[in-house]
């Protein structure tokens, strides 16, 4: 794993624990409710100046236009605290699993941040996001297509066995860049067949080694 992966994995660790201590710390103002899976989050409409709270579940988020995937969310977690035109980003999110979710305005989630004194909680929250969203930016615009594959494949391997097993490893990777099938399947291949991951089916089962250069 590359220090910035490594890096990576710890900014969503933060981020949890960030998200958690200020849901901890408003929960007597928030009202969750459980919503099914493929529920849709968005900041368009009515919508626009929502945050949600999740409390539970597993959520995506994506980028509206071009449906290419941000990041698989895990929580506690909180969207759309960083953002001041969130509707200009594109931003949606999808319910990957049945949720809990609570729902303020930006201005009564930030009222109840003043009046519980969690601006430091807060400014924790935004801080690591903030890394979060450039180590992401990094991995997606690198113009290397062999770096970009080696990114998502360790964040593949990352995610729990329920995740890992039930995507295969090529459509997990061309969600999330813009790269193209034969190309992932080119790198992909190459990787399998020097050993340095191990594929079923297309399903990713282990990443033993990777070159810092496609053999």
């Amino acid at each position: 794993m590359t220090a910035q992966n490594t890096s990576l994995m710890a900014i969503k660790k933060a981020q949890n624990i960030h998200a958690s201590e200020l849901i901890e710390k408003l929960n007597d103002y928030l009202t969750f409710r459980t919503v099914p899976a493929r529920t849709r989050f968005s900041f368009t409409g009515r919508n626009k100046n929502n945050c949600y709270f999740f409390r539970s579940g597993q959520i995506s988020g994506f980028y509206k236009e071009n449906r290419i995937q941000i990041d698989r969310i895990y929580t506690p977690w909180i969207a759309g605290l960083a953002f001041p035109d969130r509707e200009l980003m594109g931003l949606i999110f999808v319910a990957e699993t049945e949720c809990e979710v609570a729902i303020l305005t930006e201005e009564e989630t930030m009222t109840l941040i003043q009046q519980t004194n969690s601006w430091q909680i807060y400014a924790g929250f935004l801080q690591v996001l903030s890394s979060k969203l450039l180590i992401n930016l990094s991995q997606l615009t690198t113009p290397d297509t062999y770096t970009m594959v080696c990114n998502q494949l360790t964040e593949l391997i990352n995610e729990p066995d329920a995740i890992r097993t039930s995507v295969k490893v090529e459509e997990y990777v061309r969600s999330r860049t813009q790269l193209s099938r034969s190309g992932v399947f080119k790198v992909l291949s190459r990787l399998k067949e020097v050993g340095a991951i191990r594929l079923e089916k297309g399903i990713l089962l282990e990443v033993i080694s990777l070159p810092e250069k496609l053999p």
